[in-house]
């Protein structure tokens, strides 16, 4: 799975949970405290979850562009020995 498609996953899932411990706070009331917390943790789970595919795609995506940096600088630096010579 894609990191793109687990944001989204997890930030769709989030949603969904804070949606149903609202609807189990509402229904319920007193009886479904604990049920409502536990359906808030873990939808602060989730987004934390987002939150952390978020960082290793942008770390993948700045480790792509620092290899192709690298890249690019050794081709000009050939380029360079061969306009010199």
């Amino acid at each position: 799975m894609s990191h793109k498609t687990a944001i989204k996953l997890y930030e769709i899932a989030s949603y969904v949970l804070i949606l149903g411990a609202t609807a189990v706070y509402f229904w319920l009331k007193a009886q479904g405290l604990a049920l409502t917390m536990i359906l808030v943790a873990l939808a602060v789970g989730m987004r934390w979850m987002m939150e952390r595919h978020r960082f290793k795609s942008c770390e993948e995506e700045n480790d792509q562009l620092k290899e192709d940096l690298r890249r690019l600088t050794q081709l000009l630096a050939e380029e360079k020995k061969k306009k010199q010579q």
